[in-house]
């Protein structure tokens, strides 16, 4: 324990009392007061730098609203660059990490074939993909991954976390995503052989409701000079607003169909029962008749045998009551075949009824389930190579007619043309094309790996030296029929894509594809 004489207290004391008085010594509760008022003046700092930095509610509004919807989306393998393409022509840009010289990403004109917002790799280990987005069935897909700043995939597009999320919320399935081996840049095109929207009157029923609400909010309005702009005018449908009535109608329809399919089935089975029993009873009735037969074979001998008088009296009865009722069992007979004839008749009626509603109602189901796509853009490919021109809608070919080339000797290259927007009024469309470049042969390289060498192609990369078509160019020379123009333009809204090209199909289309061209 330790002691303190009295008179170090007294020093002590006078020491505290002259730091006090010259201001230097603070009273331990107003230490306390000190640090309390720090620390709210602290806090009340934080808050205000929060709520500073919180997004205001517009802001968030913004944020939470739709993303613009993407129709193009280029990669440039030499820039590792990302870009995406709407209505208003290009929207944004980010940076990607595209193939190594090993395992290049391959070059050409795909589409997203499928989105998996938490895909992980069925060939890598089960590696996490956040936001995937395939363009190939081979395994190549634009999805989040590290960016070191220059080619470090396996083939894969890489993107970054914000760039990858935004992108998931703007595309579609079959958005045309084009990878380059140069810096191609789409440019906005207009050519008289770009397809147009065909703009047909709306249906009757549509018009004339139209109609009737329009005068009630005329006069709702109030205004008297709007009265003549209230006049009938035949209401014009776009290939899309088309499509999308018939595509309701389509699946209105599919549930009647499958109830009148089961009402048929419901009478056709009546029908087969109530000729079934009629089937019975003129069995009963044949059989009744036979055994009445053979009594009366029986009676006539018993006739015959008669020894006595009386006993051929006897017979003779047995004989008559055996007559009459072969009479009453022939009349049953009858009775039973009309039936039985007009039963059968109707069950084969009911039975062929409900063939045809169950037919009816397959087809208005597979309708309705095409339907369901029938609003998808449309992919049109005009190949040199086979000559063709073909339509996809939503992975399935729903046109195939012969194409051919103006000047078919002269290199004819690959061009992309994507719409855009649709004008006002209707009557055009907005496109932007892409050209690809023609490639330089391939190099093979070789690669050591753990069970020796592996030869892989590289990259292609663009020849400077092959003459290029112009993508109005392209549009001269191609000639198709009319009724493949007409087919086109019936079914044309923003997202439809055009692709001429002098070669055919990669490898790589498929069934759950769509056009997949790859110059090589």
């Amino acid at each position: 324990m330790i002691s303190i004489s009295s008179r170090a207290i007294r020093l002590l004391r006078h020491t505290l009392c002259v730091l006090a008085a010259a201001g230097l010594l603070v009273p331990a509760a107003a230490v306390v007061e000190s640090a309390d008022a720090q620390a709210y003046r602290s806090h009340r700092t934080y808050k205000t730098q929060r709520a500073a930095a919180r997004p205001s509610a517009a802001e968030r509004k913004d944020k939470a609203a739709p993303q613009q919807p993407v129709h193009l989306i280029v990669v440039s393998i030499p820039k590792q660059r990302i870009s995406l393409y709407g209505a208003g022509g290009f929207h944004k840009q980010g940076a990607v990490s595209t193939g190594t010289a090993g395992f290049p990403t391959p070059t050409g004109v795909f589409s997203i074939i499928q989105k998996n917002r938490y895909h992980r790799s069925n060939i890598y280990s089960g590696a996490p993909m956040p936001f995937m987005q395939r363009i190939t069935w081979s395994g190549v897909a634009m999805h989040e991954g590290v960016l070191p700043g220059y080619p470090a995939s396996h083939g894969c597009i890489r993107l970054t976390h914000q760039f990858a999320s935004e992108l998931w919320g703007m595309t579609r399935m079959g958005v045309r995503v084009i990878v380059t081996p140069d810096d191609a840049q789409p440019a906005e095109v207009a050519h008289a052989k770009l397809p147009a929207p065909t703009m047909t009157p709306a249906p009757a029923a549509l018009t004339e409701t139209e109609q009737a609400i329009k005068p009630s909010l005329v006069a709702m309005a109030g205004d008297k000079s709007a009265e003549a702009s209230a006049a009938p005018k035949a209401k014009l449908l776009s290939p899309l607003e088309r499509a999308k009535i018939e595509k309701a109608q389509m699946v209105a329809e599919a549930p009647a169909r499958a109830k009148a399919a089961k009402e048929a089935m419901e009478v056709s089975s009546t029908k087969a029962a109530e000729a079934n029993r009629a089937i019975r009873t003129l069995r009963e009735a044949e059989q009744a008749l036979a055994v009445a037969r053979d009594k009366q074979e029986a009676a006539a001998r018993a006739v015959e045998q008669a020894k006595t008088p009386e006993a051929g009296d006897k017979a003779k009865e047995a004989l008559s009551a055996a007559a009459a009722k072969v009479e009453e069992g022939a009349k049953a007979v009858a009775e039973a075949t009309a039936v039985e004839a007009a039963k059968t008749q109707e069950a084969f009626a009911a039975a062929q009824a409900a063939w045809d509603a169950e037919k009816a109602s397959d087809l208005a189901a597979a309708t309705a389930r095409a339907g369901e796509r029938a609003t998808e853009p449309i992919s049109v490919f005009v190949s040199k190579k086979t000559g063709r021109v073909q339509v996809r809608q939503a992975w399935r070919t729903i046109h195939d007619a012969p194409a051919t080339f103006r000047d078919g000797e002269a290199p004819l290259g690959t061009h992309v043309y994507v719409a855009t927007e649709m004008a006002q009024d209707g009557t055009a469309m907005r496109w932007l094309s892409v050209t690809m470049p023609q490639p330089a042969p391939r190099a093979e390289t070789r690669q050591r790996g753990r069970h020796g060498d592996r030869h892989r192609e590289a990259a292609p990369v663009a020849d400077p030296s092959q003459p290029r078509e112009t993508a109005t160019g392209a549009l001269d020379r191609v000639v198709l029929l009319e009724e493949t123009r007409k087919f086109i333009a019936d079914r044309l809204w923003a997202g439809a894509s055009l692709i001429v090209s002098e070669h055919g199909l990669s490898n790589e289309a498929g069934k759950y594809t769509d056009f997949i061209v790859q110059p090589r």
